[in-house]
């Protein structure tokens, strides 16, 4: 591929990931979207958003989390539809981050000095 093209791409994939960043609410630094109201009064009842904000996991993760809270510090139970409103909002703004910090280095051919 010549250089042309790879700066092509380059500035190509820069630009939709600046402007795909997302809206953050103000108050809470939760990312606004579909569901982040339900979060924002259900989770800051007992414990600061930013727990919310710093942890990654799946929809079964979150699931996971919130039943343990259930179980041993008292969260009340959720109705099924308000459940589901949250999980799904968690799910897709805070979900599970398969790779570390930066991706491994690869390198093919070492050279000698």
């Amino acid at each position: 591929m010549n250089q042309f093209v790879k700066l092509a791409l380059f500035i190509l994939l820069f630009n939709q990931s600046v402007f795909a960043t997302q809206s953050i609410d103000s108050q809470s630094g939760l990312v606004i979207d579909k569901g982040y109201k339900a979060v924002k009064q259900q989770c800051s009842t007992c414990h600061s958003l930013i727990m919310v904000i710093q942890n990654k996991a799946s929809r079964e993760g979150w699931l996971d989390t919130i039943r343990w809270m259930q179980n041993t510090q008292g969260m009340p139970l959720l109705n099924q539809s308000n459940e589901n409103i949250i999980l799904n909002y968690l799910a897709k703004n805070y979900p599970s981050n398969k790779k570390g910090r930066r991706s491994a280095v690869i390198v093919k051919k070492w050279k000698k000095y």
